[in-house]
């Protein structure tokens, strides 16, 4: 009777954990972590592009500050695209930004 229990605790704990999904949280996120700019460093981009703030060129950022900013949430404003690490209102039309819930592709299929 031990032999069978233990024998099924083994049997769970090998099912459950194969059966775990091991991908990496929400890879879409760092898509957006590419530039920022040198002076207002809330302000991120995909592309290089010009600061909303300043006008400035982005800067192109460096593996581990990008790994930095993975565990930042995101904001956008609903009308402008403006990305954003912190909330508030957006620097070009004054709206509220909101948080960026990009859709990740792996599980929409």
């Amino acid at each position: 009777m031990k032999s069978f229990i233990i024998g099924c605790v083994a049997m769970f704990i090998a099912v459950s954990s194969f059966s775990q999904d091991n991908s990496v949280a929400d890879t879409s996120v760092t898509a957006y972590l590419k530039y920022n700019c040198p002076m207002h460093t809330q302000y991120v981009s995909n592309v290089p592009a010009r600061c909303p703030v300043c006008g400035d060129n982005m800067n192109e950022l460096s593996q581990k500050e990008i790994m930095k900013m993975e565990v930042v949430k995101l904001y956008t404003c609903p009308m402008d695209n403006v990305i954003c690490t912190k909330p508030g209102k957006c620097p070009k039309c004054g709206m509220e930004m909101a948080e960026l819930n990009p859709k990740d592709k792996s599980k929409a299929d």
